[in-house]
């Protein structure tokens, strides 16, 4: 019954509902991503929001109109002393009620910046932060790249090896019951079959956690590209575990140019808003010429009649110009300038230090990478070592010649070998993702991935 189960579960973690799943490629797994990461999507809401600002600010320039209205109900008119001689009563204060009960007055205001050098320079600055939003965007997709082609890996590496050790079980469960028919027939012992059955457990064991381990890292694999988890996909780049070894060492030779990193350029970006944030301050100290015009109409009535076509209504309309110049700030403005120019020095002090750190970690993920894959050329050399001992082992134990002891031994030694080259399989992928990442090329490289 125990071994009706494991071939159930071997059989469904195989097949079963891969069949009715979606196969993706890296490259359509990065495509979701890029449709609907969380993290993406908010990186383009930032830079959608940047371009309503660029148009915001050219608003700032065109003709302001604005309609107003007013209406005034004065329960109790105002009273005003008018002096006596007007009504015949000299020396005397007379209180006289003016004015009328209903107030009504509706009229519209246009208004245009004629001068203004300020909104200028806020224009470029919004472009300027659009700028800063899409290169946010693209640092955002770079990032989000690198963790799916990381996760992609790791699925595929975790899918190798449990296909390896789906054989090593297989391979391990035929030699126990030939063992187990041996000792029924008196030609092997009771300590032999006990020991192939421990190391067939173990094999067995790694399995099934290896089975797991690839059912949460293709659930991580979901999350990073914003799918459902309940999602049934399956991965198709299984030739992408393929190393050529020549090959991966010329990758680490090509030319740095830190041009190519997102992070430079978010740097060369900020230094233009600090300039442009002194610009702004420097063509404060310039006047500022704006032009007006208005058109009202008016109403008042003692009753609430404005409805009334034979009721006048009046009305005015006028045209302005308004100079503003800047005299005396308490010395505002000059603190402000001085402050710019302290941002715009810090800000090129980190552009150098971005420029050399980007130097410093493409050199160390160079060292990095050459040395997984002199690791994968090791592991490679041994795990080929480990299949030739166990199958020799295999063979003489049949033979009669090698002791049960000998063959768990080296079946052990093979399972070990294994996950050596294995780890460092997805090591080697990691390496080559930094090396990448560090050059500003790795949308390149994944783009180009056969």
């Amino acid at each position: 019954m125990r071994k009706e189960k494991i071939v159930l579960l071997l059989f469904l973690s195989a097949s079963p509902w891969f069949a009715f799943s979606q196969s993706f490629s890296l490259k359509q797994c990065i495509d979701y991503a890029n449709a609907n990461n969380g993290n993406q999507k908010i990186a383009g809401y930032d830079v959608a929001v940047a371009q309503k600002k660029v148009g915001e600010q050219i608003g700032t320039m065109l003709p302001q109109i604005d309609g107003s209205a007013s209406y005034t109900d004065n329960l109790k008119l105002q009273t005003t002393l008018l002096p006596g001689e007007l009504a015949g009563k000299p020396g005397e204060k007379i209180a006289v009620q003016m004015g009328t009960k209903h107030n009504l007055s509706a009229g519209i205001q246009l208004t245009q910046k004629i001068f203004d050098p300020t909104l200028v320079v806020a224009l470029k600055a919004a472009k300027v932060n659009e700028e800063y939003s899409s290169r946010n965007q693209q640092k955002t997709s770079e990032q989000t790249a690198y963790s799916v082609s990381s996760t992609y890996y790791q699925t595929l590496v975790i899918a190798k090896r449990s296909n390896v050790l789906r054989a090593t079980l297989t391979a391990s469960e035929k030699l126990l019951s030939s063992t187990e028919l041996k000792f029924k027939n008196g030609m092997a012992k009771k300590i032999d079959v006990d020991k192939i059955r421990v190391s067939y457990n173990n094999t067995r064991s790694q399995l099934e956690q290896s089975e797991l381990s690839y059912q949460q890292s293709l659930n991580m694999l979901k999350y990073q590209m914003g799918m459902p988890v309940e999602t049934p996909i399956s991965l198709t780049d299984s030739a992408s575990l393929s190393v050529d070894i020549e090959r991966e060492y010329l990758a680490s030779a090509s030319e740095l140019n830190v041009e190519n990193r997102v992070d430079y350029q978010l740097q060369k970006t900020n230094i233009k808003i600090q300039e442009l944030d002194k610009q702004r301050n420097v063509v404060g100290y310039l006047p500022t010429l704006n032009f007006s015009a208005s058109y009202n109409y008016n109403a008042m009535r003692q009753k609430f009649n404005f409805f009334d076509g034979d009721q006048s209504w009046f009305n005015n309309y006028n045209i302005g110009f308004s100079l503003k110049v800047p005299i005396f700030d308490g010395l505002q403005k000059k603190s402000r300038i001085a402050q710019s120019r302290l941002n715009i020095a810090k800000a090129q002090e980190n552009l150098r230090l971005t420029e050399q750190s980007i130097k410093v970690n493409v050199s160390n993920y160079e060292i990095q990478y050459k040395n997984a894959i002199d690791n994968i050329r090791n592991e490679k050399e041994n795990l080929d070592l480990a299949q030739n001992v166990y199958a020799n082992t295999q063979l003489q134990y049949n033979e009669g010649i090698s002791t049960a002891l000998e063959l768990v031994q080296s079946e052990s030694s093979l399972r070990e070998s294994q996950n050596n080259y294995f780890n460092k399989l997805f090591s080697l992928f990691i390496a080559r993702l930094d090396l990448e990442q560090s050059k500003g090329t790795l949308m390149n490289y994944i783009n180009n991935i056969k």
